[in-house]
């Protein structure tokens, strides 16, 4: 058995934990084949188990934990586990040992797990013996349990004969075999074994069910028993003592007489005409009943054990003891079944199917006589399956092909349950589906009745059947609780066709019995029921079933937060969250009980609308993703707002641009203290996210953390403050373009300042924007070029009459003022915009870094004074800073940047510092391209990685 297991998706700690104590027990296992149950790694890794089993166990929990195997597959709690080979392997060697799931309750003790691993053989040994060794292992324990199914092996030898046959051959010589084959096939032969029997009893002295005058009893026939009249008779009647059949198809006969029912359950040979010479109708007691059982089960285990003559002869004694009345119908039952030999052959498993019918039909007669309650009948029916269940065994060939096939058989109390509801008139099953004891129907019964009204048109009185067997939930009997959870669980989709409301007033039920229960047992199956109904929910789309589901489950967490944790990662809605996030924003109008589903699962539903939001290209569609989070009122709030104080600071970052759309003041309080120990790369994105969440005060936003940001993120906070074009910001903007800059920062800083100034319609800044402009000293002018460069395209936009009058004496070349600032577009659709022209070069600009323990080298395609897209020779990571050389012939420009991720072999970079000198001569050269190039305007993009809003020449 491998020791290892298949990767899982993300689920609650619970079911980590119980998942790990699977793979711990298989690697247990492993050891115990390869070294032994005394061998030191066995003996440290069952440690291991006993560890991860108490972790696994839910706290508050009462269940425990179910470990279950059908086939190749592994279920905990009921739930599929992603199986690699090792638990594949596992979970068949379970189910060839008859083994359905193990019970892990929370009183388990080292001990009885220590018992229950020494149960597994360390060799080559047969299956069975597995489930006899675990038995015997685990007497007497209190925190385990083992659940059986039954499985019979068959003898390939004798797949052409009947199983029947197969049994009495293993254990009858050659001379017999052929023989006690034809007894077992044959209901003929069992017919004369009764009648001799009956013959032999009468000889005794022993009076027969009636006497008297009744048809053909003194008639004998040439065949082996006494009494027994011949196939032959061209009547077509078995004189069998005083009692006279009709083997024809009719169902006539006494009303009140005892009969197996036709149909497709029954055949219709098994209803014969019958009467005592008083007229009156055979019907045995219920211990009569149980005494024929019994000797057809003897005589399916004499085929097996005694075989020939010798089992047929203790079968005829052990029918001779029976009551008259019994015998008479059992003889009754055999008489019908062999008027189908002359038409077909008879079935194989022949004993079985006759000790079913009978076992039906009696309890069906007594509750249609009002004699027993529905209850009783149940009760009766598990009595009678108990002698029929050992009758199977022998003959189950259908069982045992199932089993091979790989198929989970259903139980035979199942099967017996359900054949005897099948029977019921339709009359008796609507009064009892509308009664108190609506939960003693089996779930297929159910299912098979209300989709037949269903597809009638009945749709009221299937609704209020429905309703009904839901409220068997909350009945004070356990038995009915647990019998209606089982039900719910497999009629989940049924409610959904029906009603989708009714899934709603399933899960109240379920939901209210889950806070409450005290049993164990039940508990784990209204926990089943509620994860099904829940689940069924989800995937029928029923959103206001949904709400009601996890309402309760917030209930039943204030109460027993341990199993509440654990259904809600059974339940599978949190899980679907994406996809009800995908139809929300789609949906013209919003679902009912979309918006209330959401509000229950914040932290969910935020995450993905905040994943969403920051993907955004387009300003609408940000808008009502807002729109949709702020719908989820204070709960969604309070998630973002605890994730940016104190969460991790990935998951802050993220929530930074949502927040400061909804909640601009928390932003306010919590950002500044927290965004200076985040990293620069963090604090770059969170930049970008406040500034494209277009949040009006997203300026307030931006100044309150230009200090507390990495120096080399300032030019970015500039340049997003200056995009806002809000006249908040003049005040800073002019101390920063008179020299009082952050700590940190550089002269690249003031020139961003300038460039931002020139973007808010403000004439406040033209003063200053004239000082720097044509302030000049004795030889030459006060500030630099660049400086110079960028007031006066500033004053272009602010004071264009000054500007044109100055240029002519400022000593700036036309050319100079070519690259200016773009024009920021009011109500763009896009939520970013590009701040600077880009230039599309015909021949790529060669740069190299220098910073780097490996360095690359870049060939610029596209540049702008903010940066560029440049193809590189090897991938860096977005936001790694690099200290660009720029080959210019002879001579080298340098510049630091950060990159960004862009797309195909290319990545964008953005300057984010420049000798202001060295820009004036890296603007003249991206001038004079643009001088030999057609300006071409392209629309607007919304490529987050890359510098936005785009000016391209070509």
């Amino acid at each position: 058995m491998q020791d290892s297991i298949s990767p899982v998706k993300r689920t609650d700690p619970h079911s980590a934990s119980a998942r790990a104590f699977v793979r711990s027990l298989n690697i247990l296992l492993k050891f115990a084949r390869l070294y032994g149950y005394d061998h030191a790694r066995t003996v440290e890794h069952l440690d291991v188990a006993w560890r991860e089993l108490q972790a696994a166990i839910p706290g508050g929990s009462e269940a425990g934990l179910l470990l279950g195997a059908t086939g190749a597959q592994l279920l905990l709690d009921g739930v599929p586990l992603e199986g690699s080979p090792a638990e594949k392997q596992f979970a068949q060697l379970l189910s060839a040992a008859g083994i359905a799931s193990v019970q892990f309750f929370p009183i388990v003790t080292q001990d009885e797990l220590r018992r229950f691993v020494q149960a597994f053989p360390t060799g080559k040994a047969k299956p069975a013996e597995l489930a006899l060794q675990l038995k015997k292992a685990l007497g007497g324990a209190r925190g385990m349990r083992i659940n059986e199914i039954c499985f019979i092996a068959t003898d390939a030898r004798l797949k052409d004969t009947s199983v029947a046959a197969q049994l009495a051959a293993a254990s009858l010589g050659d001379a017999n075999q052929d023989q006690f084959k034809q007894w077992l096939n044959d209901p003929k032969k069992l017919l004369e074994l009764i009648a001799a029997a009956q013959g032999s009893h009468a000889d005794g002295g022993v009076p027969g069910p009636s006497s008297g005058g009744a048809r053909g009893s003194g008639s004998r026939s040439s065949g082996t028993g006494p009494g027994v009249a011949g196939t032959g008779n061209p009547e077509g009647e078995f004189l069998t003592g005083p009692v006279a059949f009709n083997t024809g198809s009719s169902t006539g006969g006494d009303a009140g007489g005892y009969w197996i029912p036709g149909g497709a359950a029954v055949p219709e040979g098994l209803v014969p005409s019958h009467s005592y010479s008083t007229g009156k109708p055979v019907e045995p007691s219920e211990a009569e009943m149980y005494g024929i059982l019994s000797a057809l089960t003897s005589f399916g285990q004499m085929a097996a054990n005694q075989g020939g003559i010798a089992g047929a002869a203790v079968f005829q004694q052990q029918v001779a003891q029976l009551p008259g009345t019994a015998q008479v119908t059992l003889r009754q039952a055999i008489a019908g079944l062999a008027a189908q030999t002359t038409q077909a052959k008879p079935d194989e498993t022949m004993l079985v199917q006759l000790a079913e019918h009978l076992a039906i039909r009696f309890a069906l007669e007594q509750f249609e006589h009002g004699e027993v309650k529905v209850n009783a009948v149940r009760q009766m029916l598990d009595r009678m399956n108990q002698e029929i269940e050992n009758l199977r065994n022998i003959l189950g060939a259908h069982e045992n092909k199932m089993t091979d096939a790989g198929m989970l058989v259903e139980s035979h109390r199942e099967i017996l349950d359900r054949q005897f509801w099948a029977a019921v008139p339709e009359s008796g099953k609507q009064s009892v589906l509308l009664s108190d004891e609506a939960w003693c129907i089996p779930p297929r019964n159910v299912q098979s009745y209300v989709g037949g009204l269903i597809e009638k048109g009945n749709i009221a009185e299937a609704i209020n059947i429905l309703q009904n067997y839901a409220a068997c939930a909350e009945s004070d009997d356990s038995d009915a609780r647990k019998k209606t959870a089982a039900g719910l669980s497999e009629l989940a989709g049924l409610y959904s066709k029906a009603d989708p409301k009714l899934l709603g007033e399933a899960l109240r039920h379920v939901g209210l019995r889950l806070s409450v229960e005290q049993d164990s047992e039940v508990q784990g199956m209204v926990s089943a029921a509620f994860v099904r109904l829940s689940q069924e929910a989800a995937t029928s789309r029923a959103y206001p079933a949904m709400e009601q589901a996890l309402d309760l489950l917030a209930g039943v967490e204030t109460q027993r937060p341990g199993i509440a944790r654990t259904l809600r990662g059974k339940m599978g809605i949190e899980e679907r969250v994406p996809e009800f996030v995908e139809e929300a924003l789609r949906a013209r109008q919003v679902a009912a009980g979309l918006t209330g589903v959401l509000k229950l699962l914040p932290q969910s539903a935020m995450e993905q609308l905040t994943s969403r939001f920051n993907r955004c290209s387009h300003r609408q569609d940000a808008e009502h993703i807002a729109n949709l989070a702020a719908d989820l009122g204070e709960e969604g709030l309070q998630y973002l707002r605890s994730t940016l104080r104190g969460g991790a600071v990935a998951e802050a970052v993220e929530m930074a641009g949502l927040l400061s759309k909804l909640d601009p003041k928390a932003v306010q309080v919590f950002l500044p203290g927290r965004v200076r120990d985040f990293t620069r790369n963090a604090q770059d994105r969170m930049v970008r996210q406040i500034s494209a969440s277009g949040a009006p005060a997203r300026c307030r936003i931006l100044l309150d953390i230009l200090d507390h940001v990495d120096p080399l993120v300032m030019p970015l906070v500039i340049d997003e403050i200056g995009i806002t074009s809000d006249r908040e910001a003049l005040g800073r903007l002019l101390t920063i373009v008179d020299g009082d800059l952050p700590i940190g920062s550089g002269q690249y800083l003031r020139v961003k300042a300038v460039e931002a100034l020139g973007r808010i319609p403000a004439t406040e800044s033209v003063a200053a924007l004239k000082r720097i402009a044509s302030g000049k000293k004795v030889f030459g002018w006060i500030h630099s070029q660049e400086l110079r460069i960028a007031a006066l395209q500033a004053l272009e936009k602010l004071d264009l009459s000054w500007a044109q009058a100055f240029l002519p004496k400022s000593g700036i070349e036309s050319e100079d003022l070519t690259l200016a600032p773009l024009t920021v577009v009011a109500n763009s659709k896009f939520v970013r915009q590009r701040r600077h022209t880009r230039v599309r070069l015909r021949k790529p600009l060669t740069a190299v870094s220098t910073n780097l323990k490996e360095n690359c080298r870049l060939e610029i395609k596209t540049a702008s004074l903010a940066g560029g897209v440049a193809a590189i020779n090897r991938h860096l990571a977005p936001g790694t800073q690099v200290q660009l050389k720029l080959q210019l012939g002879l001579r080298s420009l340098h510049a630091t940047a950060l990159m960004r991720d862009y797309r195909a072999q290319d990545m964008a970079f953005e300057i984010v510092d420049m000798n202001l000198d060295e820009r004036t001569k890296y603007r003249r050269l991206l001038a004079g391209k643009l001088t030999r190039l057609v300006p071409v305007v392209e629309e607007e993009t919304a490529n987050a990685a890359a510098p936005v809003d785009t000016l391209v020449a070509r």
